[in-house]
């Protein structure tokens, strides 16, 4: 009789165990998707503020250019498409989001004008509550950080030198 109550208890806890990690990879993914939604918003001023010419473009071509930073970044849009984008897919069913994943929060957006970085909590009701401990949900928390970054290429200023 004891095993048998050790294997159900077992089975019980990695089933708990096996849910939690679902969950936190379904946050993950819904973090993911608006982190990538909100760095799609590009800066029209800073990507056009310095303006290329003959010079420059001999220098890049040489490679004793500037370096590439990237793709810079318009945060407020970036912020607040990336928290429209939680707020969709926390409330329209798609299937990112688990059964037992509630109470979708946004922790925190940094953005340094070239990466957004999100960080999203939320919490998982345990499918199985184990006697005398009263569990009945768990946090998880997930931090993601994209950027967006140029496709390499050797099309220079509408130049194809490749």
């Amino acid at each position: 009789m004891s095993l048998f109550l050790m294997i159900v208890t077992t089975l019980l806890i990695l089933t708990n165990i096996s849910s939690v990690y679902l969950a936190k990879r379904s946050l993950t993914q819904i973090t993911e998707a608006a982190a990538q939604r909100g760095v799609r918003n590009l800066d029209l001023d800073a990507y056009y503020r310095s303006q290329y010419n003959a010079t420059k473009l001999a220098l890049n071509v040489l490679g004793e250019g500037e370096r590439d930073p990237g793709i810079p970044i318009d945060c407020q849009k970036g912020a607040g498409d990336a928290l429209d984008s939680i707020s969709q897919l926390g409330s329209n069913g798609s299937g990112l989001i688990r059964e037992n994943l509630t109470e979708i929060k946004v922790e925190a957006i940094e953005c340094d004008g070239f990466q957004i970085s999100l960080r999203t909590s939320a919490t998982v009701n345990l499918p199985f509550i184990l006697p005398f401990t009263g569990i009945r949900d768990v946090e998880v928390i997930s931090e993601v950080g994209t950027f967006g970054e140029r496709k390499i290429t050797t099309n220079y200023y509408g130049i194809n030198i490749g």
